[in-house]
């Protein structure tokens, strides 16, 4: 079948989910009563209060898996996980300073979230013993080389956490304003730690609450939380930090419809939410209350289980691809889920031939626009969508963006080098 046809083809039967009901009810009869009677069946019970918002490694997160792998059995999907169904994944849900943390300046120990905090990009269990040297404000640029006349060669380096000219938006430094790349110029170096300073009060002092989502760097790293004008009196150091973590389990839920085909089709939609706002993404004014996200994500896990019903009963077209469908996790604290996937996928990637993805697809506003973002990853895309106005049910219009970059797990998929869609 011509690409530019199944594109379409998938794209319509996703508006038949996407558009209210209220829009065309006098039209729905039979089968379509029924798969909108269960897409409202599976929003109302991955939004309840049950699951408690569904946030990623909590037991929530992990019925509402269960509950998707039994749609997925119901619908004959083969199982492409790693176990059954399912594809696990470890989360970080704690990161903290222990008290065996040590900064140690000529001698004197300093007291750890009194004088100094480790910073989000410290490595873990790292210790360093040595000379300390000032390498100004730590950058490395066509404009000036803090490191042309230091021997930072295992040395701790230590850098003013401000900037040549402020810390500002219009700072022709506003690149290496940033940590972790200042951190990474000093590794260069040969840099076997960083003590960061501030030497003003205007200077914003960094966060001490330790990332969930960063990769740490390979040295520890950590703040002087007094000002100070330099650090010229630190003669040797010893920094040792040492890091509390707590991991739980996220799970990806999997399911193959396998025609034999050469190429694959992945279909997805993440079903993980924010929780009681344990993870730090909530807008809410009490975010301890229950997010139940039905709109993100659960209209998309229900249109997801439903798409794989549908392309069960689409005998006469749909046979020239397998469809891979995944129902990712992790997605608010980063694309985790899809980054796993894509890193230990459970089919060839290369066999892949473009992605689908739906992310908060359940609320249309008066204009009633369906937003249809990375088109431009492939040339078959354009030609396929710009059909899709003449054929539209419940909405007036759609936009078109190009970029394959979005807060979304299509993400995952197009840096990887396939073609991706996100219907929002």
């Amino acid at each position: 079948m011509n690409i530019t046809k199944h594109i379409f083809r998938l794209s319509f039967i996703g508006l038949i989910l996407f558009a209210s009901p209220t829009a065309f009810a006098q039209e729905l009869k039979g089968k379509q009563k029924k798969t909108m009677t269960q897409l409202q069946r599976d929003i109302k019970y991955l939004a309840s209060d049950e699951l408690m918002g569904r946030a990623t490694g909590t037991d929530g997160e992990k019925k509402s898996a269960e509950y998707i792998a039994r749609a997925f059995a119901a619908n004959k999907l083969e199982p492409k996980g790693e176990q059954g169904y399912f594809q696990k994944f470890s989360i970080t849900t704690l990161r903290i300073a222990n008290k065996t943390s040590e900064f140690n300046v000529n001698g004197n120990a300093l007291k750890l979230y009194n004088e100094y905090y480790p910073l989000s990009y410290s490595a873990n269990d790292k210790e360093a013993n040595s000379a300390v040297v000032v390498a100004g404000y730590g950058i490395v640029n066509d404009h000036r080389d803090d490191y042309a006349n230091v021997n930072s060669t295992v040395r701790i380096v230590g850098i003013n956490i401000g900037s040549p000219d402020g810390i500002h938006p219009h700072s022709k430094f506003l690149a290496w304003h940033g940590i972790s790349i200042r951190v990474d110029e000093a590794i260069k170096h040969g840099a076997v730690a960083v003590v960061f300073y501030r030497s003003s009060e205007g200077v914003e002092k960094p966060s001490g609450e330790l990332s969930l989502k960063m990769e740490p760097s390979s040295i520890p790293v950590v703040f002087l939380d007094q000002v100070r004008p330099n650090l010229k009196d630190f003669s040797y150091a010893t920094v040792k930090v040492n890091i509390l973590t707590d991991e739980d389990t996220g799970y990806n839920v999997i399911g193959f419809n396998d025609n034999g085909a050469e190429n694959t089709i992945v279909i997805g939609a993440h079903h993980d939410h924010l929780g009681q706002g344990q993870h730090g993404n909530s807008l809410a004014e009490n975010s301890n209350e229950i997010h139940n996200g039905a709109d993100d994500n659960a209209s998309g896990t229900a249109a997801l289980i439903s798409i794989a019903k549908l392309l069960k009963r689409a005998k006469k077209w749909n046979k020239n691809n397998n469809y891979l469908f995944i129902s990712f996790s992790g997605e608010e604290m980063g694309l985790l889920g899809s980054k796993y996937f894509v890193n230990h996928p459970t089919v060839d990637l290369a066999t892949v031939n473009y992605m689908i993805n739906m992310d908060m697809i359940g609320m249309l506003n008066e204009e009633k626009v369906l937003i249809i973002n990375g088109v431009g990853t492939s040339p078959a895309f354009t030609t396929a969508l710009t059909e899709l106005d003449k054929v539209m049910v419940g909405i007036n219009s759609t936009t078109l963006g190009n970029s394959g970059i979005g807060p979304s797990d299509h993400t995952s998929f197009y840096l990887k080098g396939i073609p991706s869609l996100h219907y929002f």
